[in-house]
């Protein structure tokens, strides 16, 4: 039998940014494009993969997608292997037809396409038994349209090894990238929000807001719920800063787990991307960031890749995930004396 370990729902927040829920309806900005190949390819029976790192949006545009489709043609299926060690049984045997019926199960209504969403997909590899897993489920995907999978996954580098390094699934689906939430629609938006009970924000501050974070979308709405609180009028910009600051304190016990769960060596390389550093094999940055030897270097990219502190983009060149995290970095530990 199955344990299904599911989070509880969260009571929708008097928040007027969707940090804390599925952006849906006018809280849904740009992405259009994303959107509707993600539908398009529902429509015409073509599986789906989405990798991007946590709390980008993955979720939303699934399920605005599933919401643009005619649904009495549909039928959703919504799966999370958050727990996936836990799936199967109370003694953890996570054996490969439990969990691929759990995770592929059969149709129920054949007079409606069956959609699938199997969201945290990278923690297939945390099983014991992974490699066959992922072999079987290879096999058992159907390829007649009669059920279509929408599969995403925050963990960039696991994801990247299931598709693109053992190449499961090869040919047989759709890799959608999500594209950055637009800069302009964010602003217009947290100007319109303030302006609804007569606050004020300036174009400017709204930019920084949007810039601070790079784009990201769970930290840009959480800022501005806490600009908005901190608000009668006008915002000040002594209110972003103390909006900023409560933000990496709110965080800073998840990224210093981070950092405490990184050897020495690794901080060393971490400093080095930190620093700008593209390619750490140099003997000059070898030496410079006390990294040991080449060698040492392929092990500690490898390290930060398998922990989601890096990626990797098609040049080699190495880019810290979370953006929020950087800041920390930024502002406390690599925080130089001045």
């Amino acid at each position: 039998f199955f344990l299904k370990f599911a989070s509880p729902k969260r009571k929708n927040m008097t928040s007027p940014f969707t940090h804390n829920r599925t952006a849906s309806g006018n809280d849904f900005l740009s992405r259009k494009k994303d959107v509707n190949q993600i539908a398009a390819n529902i429509g015409n029976g073509t599986h789906t993969v989405i990798y991007e790192p946590p709390k980008t949006g993955k979720q939303s545009a699934v399920r605005m997608a599933v919401s643009m489709l005619d649904q009495s043609a549909y039928r959703l299926t919504d799966i999370d292997l958050q727990n996936a060690p836990f799936i199967t049984d109370p003694d953890c045997r996570t054996d490969t037809s439990d969990i691929l019926t759990y995770t592929f199960p059969k149709r129920k209504d054949t007079s409606r396409r069956d959609i699938v969403y199997i969201r945290n997909f990278q923690n297939i590899l945390k099983l014991d038994n992974w490699d066959r897993v992922l072999a079987a489920a290879s096999r058992e995907m159907p390829s007649d349209g009669s059920t279509v999978y929408v599969i995403t996954g925050s963990g960039i580098n696991a994801m990247k090894y299931i598709f693109e390094v053992q190449k499961h699934f090869y040919r047989m689906y759709d890799r959608v990238t999500l594209s950055p939430i637009d800069e302009r629609a964010v602003t217009e938006h947290i100007s319109k929000t303030f302006l609804r009970v007569g606050r004020v924000v300036e174009q400017e501050q709204a930019e920084y807001i949007y810039d601070i974070v790079d784009g990201h979308p769970w930290y840009i709405w959480q800022i501005a719920d806490i600009c908005f609180n901190l608000t009668k009028g006008y915002l000040s910009n002594t209110v972003i800063t103390e909006a900023i600051s409560t933000m990496l304190y709110i965080h800073s016990v998840r990224f210093s787990g981070i950092m405490d769960n990184l050897s020495r060596y690794q901080v060393y390389f971490l400093k080095a991307v930190f620093d700008g550093i593209a390619k750490a094999s140099s003997a000059d940055v070898i030496s410079a960031y006390h990294l040991n030897s080449s060698a040492n270097v392929h092990r500690l990219k490898e390290a930060l890749t398998k922990k989601e502190v890096l990626v990797f983009d098609s040049q080699d060149t190495p880019r810290i995930i979370d953006p929020l995290f950087r800041l920390w970095l930024e502002r406390f530990y690599f925080k130089t004396e001045e």
